[in-house]
């Protein structure tokens, strides 16, 4: 039972600490199974309750290219199962 009560408070301190970190650029890792990860530079834009949106651009090297935007959502589960890690740019 205590581990249940453990987990929410780790819950409570992500979401916290994700919220204070709003507007910031942060570097996910992310877990793309048997020991493979990829690493991605977004800024953090908007947190929910229950998740947290992330705004990646991509240059292009080539003169004329066009940049891509796009966003990509993740739950707080994520962090708390270390399937996503996430670290804090300041």
């Amino acid at each position: 039972m205590s581990d249940a009560f453990a987990d929410v408070a780790k819950m409570k301190k992500i979401k916290e600490e994700i919220k204070a970190h709003e507007g910031q650029l942060v570097e996910l890792t992310l877990e793309n199974g048997r020991k493979r990860e990829k690493n991605k530079i977004g800024r953090l834009i908007e947190v929910y309750p229950s998740l947290f949106i992330i705004e990646y651009n991509e240059a292009s090297d080539q003169p004329g290219a066009v940049n891509n935007a796009y966003v990509e959502s993740y739950t707080y589960s994520d962090i708390l199962t270390e399937k996503t890690l996430i670290r804090y740019f300041d």
